[in-house]
């Protein structure tokens, strides 16, 4: 009997443990109203109060898609206008109004024109799910070792300008590397998916 109580006693316990380490894990924001549904794809939230982010990929007016992000703390409702989300904030929200992320490699490619040829300007953007999706890692410079949240992680990416670019399983440049001068939807197909560490523009 006094074995039983133990052994029921030492499951209660590592049950709570868990329950524990569950309540640790951060969760993002659950996504604002608005238009940006319709016309918006791979949306995606992370951080929580003042620094909840969303990004998507929103259609302008041309049809092209754009990576965006936006702040929403505060945003009564998100719209897509012209491949940017936008807030509308509500009139109960009395801190700062809501802003874009800064610009940088961890948060997607900084305000501008259309990402891509047209742009002129050779960069990569790594995505943690296959087709594009999740949170992106932009860059336009070599990068030697990747942020701990984006390292081993990348399942696609995406090729702007008329660069290729070569990636690597290990930091330097150092371990299996591989060349591309197009986009990769998944790169599990490659053998490279959740192994690039490491990537340089290469012509």
């Amino acid at each position: 009997m006094m074995r039983v109580l133990t052994l029921a006693a030492a499951a209660a316990a590592a049950a709570l443990a868990c329950a524990g380490q569950a309540a640790a894990q951060p969760r993002g924001e659950p996504p604002p109203p608005g238009n940006y549904f319709q016309t918006c794809r791979n949306i995606s939230t992370y951080g929580r109060g003042p620094d909840a982010t969303m990004t998507a990929e929103c259609r302008d007016r041309d049809g092209r898609w754009r990576q965006s992000s936006l702040r929403f703390a505060g945003c009564d409702r998100v719209d897509n206008r012209d491949g940017t989300l936008s807030c509308l904030p509500s009139r109960d929200y009395q801190g700062p109004p809501p802003t874009p992320p800064p610009p940088g490699p961890a948060y997607g490619p900084p305000p501008g024109p259309e990402r891509g040829p047209e742009r002129g300007r050779p960069a990569i953007t790594l995505f943690p799910q296959p087709n594009f999706g999740g949170r992106p890692f932009f860059t336009e410079r070599e990068i030697t070792n990747l942020p701990r949240e984006f390292n081993d992680r990348a399942m696609s990416l995406r090729i702007d300008g008329r660069r290729a670019w070569m990636v690597c399983a290990d930091s330097d440049f150092r371990g299996r590397c591989q060349v591309f001068d197009h986009d990769v939807p998944d790169l599990r197909a490659v053998g490279m998916g959740g192994q690039i560490s490491s990537m340089r523009p290469v012509r």
